[in-house]
């Protein structure tokens, strides 16, 4: 685990303004627990909370696990972002494909 994943969950929860209690209800756990993972050195939360941690925060479970970071580069973020698409149903996927292929539209008119 990452000696610095404490010290990046709680910058990334203070960051988006989330308390100890809403990330604790979020990710199904207490809000002790969640002050142990910040806090505690070399906390290790399971394979399952970090991927709760992640998603709760639309950034990749590497970023919690890469020392090297300080913050997460756009493929962590792609591949966050692309997680929560792919649990999206149908319908909001069309709509999201049609609201990017406006896009595309606006960039092929801006050039002519």
């Amino acid at each position: 685990m990452s000696e610095k994943f404490g010290e990046k969950l709680r910058n990334v929860r203070t960051a988006k303004r989330t308390t100890l209690e809403e990330l604790a209800e979020a990710i199904g756990s207490s809000k002790a627990y969640v002050w142990q993972l910040e806090n505690k050195k070399n906390a290790k939360p399971s394979a399952e909370l970090l991927l709760k941690i992640a998603n709760y925060f639309a950034v990749s479970p590497d970023f919690f696990l890469d020392d090297t970071k300080d913050e997460p580069s756009d493929s962590q973020l792609e591949d966050a972002f692309f997680r929560k698409f792919q649990k999206l149903s149908a319908n909001d996927k069309r709509t999201i494909e049609r609201i990017v292929a406006g896009f595309d539209d606006k960039d092929q008119n801006s050039a002519d």
